[in-house]
């Protein structure tokens, strides 16, 4: 970096501020888009995510070091669970700070392994191909398709609506500032605890066949389940039975 020399006679401290600056100004305005998220958000649906990641982290220590009844099928599904769960805070910052070609993206990885999950369930996983959303939950299937649209590069139009417009005189364009979307932001963060709440239910469904069925961590998360299952319920989710 030393002998790193610009044409135009800039010095290298400036171009290099120029970068820091560059990515201030993002994270300036993603802070500004998160505020306004949450003030917009239903408040059952953030106390949905924060009980069903409470629920999970309970269940998953309370089981922590003890072997349970595995087999293929059940090991599959926690890898897939294990990767959905990793990328939980990835995923709600993209959609609270506006980043939402990406989150769009993201959340159709996460629908991809929710689909995985019960195809693997049902013996139609087949390694190498893409999960058939026919083996989603009943009536999500336009998700996938909605997420597709804004997901694909290839829509320039959906991606043109999402972007944050800078006029300068008579010259528009967009810029690589976020802007918030509320309409865009509720849809994406009602579809992340939906998803939160479908893998919440695989989990407790996957420990109900690798412990014994009594077991007190197991009913707890069925009794924590039913409080989520009746809040979201409150917020207009149509739950599947």
């Amino acid at each position: 970096m030393d002998d790193f020399k610009l044409a135009d006679g800039q010095s290298l401290a400036d171009f290099l501020n120029g970068g820091v600056l560059f990515e201030a100004e993002v994270i300036r305005s993603s802070t500004e888009i998160r505020e306004a998220s949450k003030r917009g958000y239903k408040r059952e649906w953030l106390d949905a995510r924060l009980l069903l990641l409470s629920m999970i982290a309970k269940l998953f220590a309370s089981k922590s070091g003890v072997p349970g009844a595995t087999n293929a099928d059940r090991s599959d599904r926690i890898l897939l669970i294990g990767s959905f769960l990793q990328g939980v805070a990835v995923t709600e910052t993209l959609v609270s700070e506006g980043q939402y070609i990406k989150a769009a993206a993201v959340l159709k990885q996460d629908y991809e392994i929710l689909t995985r999950i019960r195809e693997t369930k049902v013996g139609a996983a087949k390694v190498g191909q893409n999960p058939q959303v026919r083996h989603a939950p009943e009536g999500s299937q336009h998700f996938y398709g909605d997420l597709n649209k804004i997901a694909h590069p290839s829509n320039p139009h959906v991606i043109a609506d999402l972007l944050h417009v800078h006029e300068v005189g008579d010259v528009v364009g967009p810029t690589y500032v976020p802007r918030y979307i509320p309409e865009t932001a509720n849809s994406l963060y009602e579809l992340h605890v939906w998803l939160l709440l479908e893998i919440a239910r695989e989990i407790v469904l996957l420990f109900f066949e690798m412990y014994d069925a009594d077991d007190p961590s197991i009913r707890s998360a069925l009794f924590e389940m039913a409080v989520v299952l009746d809040l979201v319920k409150q917020a207009g989710f149509r739950i599947e039975a």
